[in-house]
């Protein structure tokens, strides 16, 4: 049960992420560290339950999750990435494991391109229409947040996938379980 409660605690700090970059393009420090400190509780929760990963495994993801913050934080000295998106994209990669982290980088950059596109076509459409006004003044001052993309939603997408995976998977062993006993 605590397994559950944790996935579903996941999925709704994923829809809080998606939300949050949306409206105010901002990933907040405490939702990140809330789905990284859930964590070890979701490890907990399944070794009650008699489905714990095995310590390599849990090692191997740590180690995933160090080196893809490791290239997330050399781009956000770049400056090609936000600050938020270097926290919270290896936190849920944290939770995707070995097994699903290809596939959560996959649909996070899927979705996240996405989004950059559906942005650059309403950025297009906006100057033009305003483009010729020179009696617009707020357009100027607005120029940051039209090249902002607010990728928190491809991760966050990406994090619902993680959350649905290690729920089936969770589902299937317990399916198993109660048919080979009884």
């Amino acid at each position: 049960m605590l397994t559950i409660i944790t996935l579903i605690t996941f999925s709704a700090l994923m829809l809080w992420a998606a939300y949050s970059d949306l409206t105010r393009y901002i990933l907040p420090n405490r939702l990140c560290l809330a789905a990284a400190l859930l964590y070890p509780i979701f490890l907990f929760a399944l070794y009650i339950d008699g489905n714990g990963l095995p310590l390599q495994d849990i090692l191997i993801s740590v180690a995933i999750s160090i080196s893809i913050f490791a290239v997330c934080a050399s781009f956000f000295a770049l400056n090609i990435m936000g600050g938020g998106d270097v926290k919270l994209i290896p936190v849920v990669a944290l939770w995707a494991g070995a097994t699903h982290v290809l596939s959560y980088l996959f649909i996070t950059s899927l979705t996240g391109g996405l989004v950059a596109i559906a942005i650059i076509v309403i950025n297009r459409r906006n100057r033009s229409k305003y483009s010729k006004s020179s009696g617009n003044i707020n357009l100027s001052m607005a120029e940051k947040k039209i090249n902002a993309v607010p990728y928190g939603i491809g991760i966050a997408i990406g994090g619902l996938y993680v959350a649905y995976q290690l729920f089936t998977a969770l589902n299937l062993e317990n399916n198993l379980k109660v048919a080979f006993t009884g």
